[in-house]
């Protein structure tokens, strides 16, 4: 039925070098008892910042799948961020979230990460 945000995303380490592990910390609840979510990271096309698999295949978006109740429950998504191709030289950059409910609403999010030289 409807996500709720107990407390926004944030990400860990933050500043950090790359490449590296980034977990990305949330605290959501659900108006129903227990609710699949989709939650999907995405960063911009144009710069060199990517995420990375496990195979090492570099990608600009990732899906991942929980379930959420009704009390606040804290969500943890490890993903990989490492330099690829596209446009160098960032010192911040946007991740941005979309949390996805079983009845197809986004509730959208944005963190920053801080990249250190």
């Amino acid at each position: 039925m409807a996500i709720f945000i107990d407390q926004d995303l944030a990400a860990s380490p933050n500043p950090t070098d790359l490449p590296k592990r980034i977990e990305f910390t949330q605290t959501l609840h659900s108006s129903l008892a227990s609710e699949a979510i989709t939650c999907q990271y995405s960063l911009a096309a144009a710069h060199n910042i990517w995420f990375e698999d496990n195979d090492g295949n570099l990608m600009k978006t990732v899906v991942r799948e929980d379930t959420v109740g009704s009390s606040p429950q804290v969500t943890v998504d490890r993903i990989t961020m490492t330099t690829g191709p596209g446009m160098a030289g960032l010192l911040t950059v946007e991740v941005a979230q979309s949390l996805r409910d079983s009845e197809g609403n986004v509730t959208p999010g944005l963190v920053i990460v801080q990249i250190q030289a």
